[in-house]
């Protein structure tokens, strides 16, 4: 496994707050020669942390038994950075070649989006140090309408087709919870930490010079074309994934429901953004959200 990881010229993480685009990002990555991205892996959330909680567990046992029963002379030592590191660079990488959809000698950039890594950036880049980071970044006003019209269409569902959800009572509790992905992210820059961070509306704009952007930081150097590009934008637009729906076309039944910026002037009352916090406003403001 650890030569393979060497073989694999680049691993990287999509990271950005739900409702932002990820998944699209990650579908038209994905459909570029070499780079194959997963999803919703949650290596550092559902399986390092707990996996790290064992580890304490068992050291602080070990410890135990050095000093009670073999009186400073036991057998076990603690298990040590080093190799706790080691054995879950080792899985993890190994979880995602398994599950991999295309020959491992055709990967030259594996990836994982999972929003949740936007808290996690840190720990990804200590268990891969050479790994990339792209960040793709919304107006949260548009990701507190997608994510409230998600939430209500599942209600709906469970619930013969009522949902008692109201938009504007919700909506600042959404945009917070974007700052919250978008702050992490930001943070981890502030750190040091090289990433990328692609516009949802640059790329409805321009699809071909947003993935250039992508790519370029993945793989510097690359020989992929324009034509590629192009290619993997026409195959992942709105129109091609809805089934043929005009952007701006409304399905409320389905994931991609609007494939619009600014839908967010349609659907929250002017009062609303009264009720964000001030942090939030400001944040809104910084990215050039203010409008």
């Amino acid at each position: 496994m650890e030569a393979l990881f060497q073989r694999i010229m680049q691993v990287f993480f999509i990271v950005g707050a739900q409702k932002s685009g990820t998944t699209w990002l990650q579908k038209s990555l994905n459909s570029i020669n070499g780079i194959h991205c997963l999803g919703e892996g949650h290596f550092i959330d559902k399986l390092l942390m707990p996996v790290a909680q064992s580890r304490h567990d068992y050291n602080q046992l070990m410890q135990v038994v050095q000093q009670r029963v073999y009186e400073g002379n036991g057998f076990y030592g603690p298990i040590t950075d080093q190799e706790f590191t080691g054995v879950m660079r080792s899985w993890i990488l190994n979880i995602m070649v398994r599950n991999s959809r295309v020959p491992q000698n055709a990967i030259v950039a594996l990836g994982d989006k999972t929003p949740a890594n936007s808290f996690h950036i840190p720990a990804l880049k200590q268990l891969f140090p050479r790994s990339r980071f792209i960040h793709i970044l919304r107006d949260g006003r548009d990701v507190a309408v997608s994510a409230f019209r998600h939430r209500e269409r599942i209600q709906k569902e469970t619930s013969q087709g009522q949902s008692n959800l109201d938009i504007n009572a919700d909506a600042p509790q959404l945009l917070s919870k974007w700052a919250g992905f978008t702050r992490a992210v930001r943070k981890a820059e502030t750190a040091g930490i090289p990433v990328h961070t692609v516009r949802y509306e640059a790329m409805l704009e321009n699809g071909v010079a947003s993935l250039r952007g992508c790519v370029n930081h993945l793989l510097p150097g690359n020989s992929i074309s324009d034509d590629q590009l192009r290619a993997a934008v026409d195959a992942n637009s709105f129109q091609a994934l809805s089934g043929g729906r005009e952007p701006g076309t409304i399905d409320p039944s389905s994931n991609l429901r609007r494939g619009q910026v600014g839908g967010w002037r349609d659907e929250l009352a002017p009062e609303v953004s009264e009720r964000f916090t001030p942090e939030d406003r400001e944040l809104l403001e910084t990215l050039g959200y203010g409008g």
